[in-house]
């Protein structure tokens, strides 16, 4: 089935469960290698996760011009397939290369002893990244979320035997690598076809689009990942593993968003090669709607005990830097509606509007990151982080309207969410003045309170939600 047949709330749902068992085994060891190995340590394995990421952009573009051809109502699934699992196979033996040179005449990042394990881990992601690109364009596309899961459940053991065995940081990153080597037969069988040779005109066509995917991937995952990137080659590893901390804690609020923009992508693109408007309009508004609805209350509950969350949950090494975390929470709902603009704009077959998009954001996030960073350290890195997300996402609202006019970018639920959110802070805030955070007890209780709050006051308020919650839970009930 394609992803314009799916049952796109029913499978949304059955991905944001995955996201939060997910989120649930790598919160947990997050905590236990962020204190095992302290800021330094823990900062190494980011930088070098954050340098794979970066430099996996011509895999993770390439896969994307499958995906988009894919969607699309003549392309053969097998070649798509074959084309991904093709470009990951041979990307890798030109970059690696490249990377070791550049690594060895300019030594920007003390990556000493880590080499290796990069370079394990940038292979078996390359097959990891293609292969779910494919998945995220099937009807099933939940599957990748679970994809995602099951690596995750091997990933915390693994990770932490290579530790006990004494590889430290490089023990995190060898066993990310075999726990995403472990998942790949698994994303191949749920996508149930057989990889096909492409001809060279499905060659053509894909390589028509990577020509802007490709660069996209560049722009997106710099952007995204630049804070690391100057704070792991201006300052330390240590600020490194605060400010991914701060990441973590706020990890939560991407779940729905993600899993949306995943589908969303797809869907447009079918529905737009169909010239169904409509249809198309209705997707979009629903994906912004819900994008951020779990970020925005964790970005008021940041702001509310911002220092209390650090410490509490991560111990004193990782304290003052509570602005931090609350500058990160206010990027994440602003990021999940930017990512559902910039998957309606790919499905709408303009990435090169991402590609110039893109480009302004990161020159800005650049440029600005590098004189703050100079100037306030961690937090000036994440304010000009705000800042060009807020751009971009202005720029990206403009765009969508060109095309599709009738999408509301600030809907209705998207308002009754930032008013629950206030309404949780004034609570919280409250709450948090008349007590003293000294254990995991009041932090839950504070949390608690903070859930509730929000959670009883958006289904009050919002019809559109009490909706949407009773279809995926009748469709849930059917299946």
């Amino acid at each position: 089935m394609s992803a314009g047949e799916a049952d796109f709330g029913f499978e949304i749902s059955k991905g944001v469960i995955a996201k939060f068992l997910m989120g649930a085994i790598g919160f947990a060891g997050s905590v236990v290698f962020a204190r095992v190995l302290g800021p330094a340590g823990y900062g190494a394995f980011y930088v070098v996760l954050t340098l794979v990421d970066v430099l996996d952009n011509p895999v993770t573009g390439w896969g994307m011009a499958c995906k988009k051809r894919l969607t699309e109502v003549d392309f053969p699934l097998g070649e798509a397939l074959g084309s991904s699992l093709l470009g990951a196979l041979l990307f890798p033996i030109v970059i690696l290369p490249a990377a070791y040179l550049l690594h060895r005449s300019t030594e920007l990042y003390d990556l000493s002893g880590l080499f290796v394990p990069f370079s394990v881990l940038f292979v078996t992601l390359c097959l990891f990244v293609v292969s779910t690109q494919i998945l995220s364009a099937r009807a099933n596309f939940s599957a990748v979320q679970w994809a995602d899961t099951l690596r995750s459940i091997f990933t915390t053991p693994l990770q932490l035997a290579f530790v006990l065995l004494g590889f430290g940081a490089a023990g995190m990153v060898y066993g990310l690598a075999v726990a995403t080597a472990l998942t790949v037969p698994y994303v191949l069988y749920r996508i149930d076809v057989h990889p096909v040779l492409p001809t060279r005109s499905s060659v053509f066509r894909i390589a028509s689009y990577a020509k802007y995917s490709v660069p996209n991937g560049f722009i997106g995952t710099t952007q995204s990942r630049i804070d690391i990137l100057l704070l792991g080659a201006l300052l330390t590893s240590a600020s490194v593993g605060k400010y991914q901390v701060a990441m973590q804690l706020t990890l939560a609020g991407t779940f729905i968003g993600e899993v949306t923009s995943t589908g969303l992508m797809a869907r447009v693109s079918e529905y737009w090669s169909r010239d169904d408007v409509s249809a198309t309009s209705n997707d979009v508004a629903n994906a912004l709607g819900f994008a951020s609805i779990l970020a925005i209350p964790l970005f008021f509950g940041a702001a509310a005990m911002p220092n209390d969350l650090l410490v509490a949950v991560f111990g004193p090494q990782y304290g003052g830097v509570g602005i931090v975390l609350v500058g990160i929470a206010f990027f994440r709902v602003v990021n999940m509606q930017s990512i559902q603009l910039g998957s309606t704009v790919a499905g709408l077959d303009r990435p090169d509007l991402n590609t110039r998009i893109g480009l302004v954001g990161l020159v800005l996030n650049v440029g600005l990151g590098y004189l703050l960073l100079l100037e306030f350290g961690i937090a000036g890195v994440v304010a000009a982080t705000i800042v060009s997300e807020l751009v971009k996402y202005l720029i990206l609202e403009y765009v969508v309207k060109q095309y599709l006019p009738e999408v509301p970018l600030l809907t209705r639920p998207l308002r009754h969410q930032l008013l629950s959110g206030a309404i949780m802070f004034a609570v919280v805030d409250g709450l948090h003045s008349l007590m003293f955070v000294s254990w995991w007890g009041d932090l839950v209780v504070l949390v608690g309170v903070g859930a509730a709050v929000y959670s009883v006051t958006l289904t009050a308020i919002s019809e559109p939600v009490r909706t949407t919650a009773r279809g995926i839970l009748s469709d849930a009930l059917d299946r």
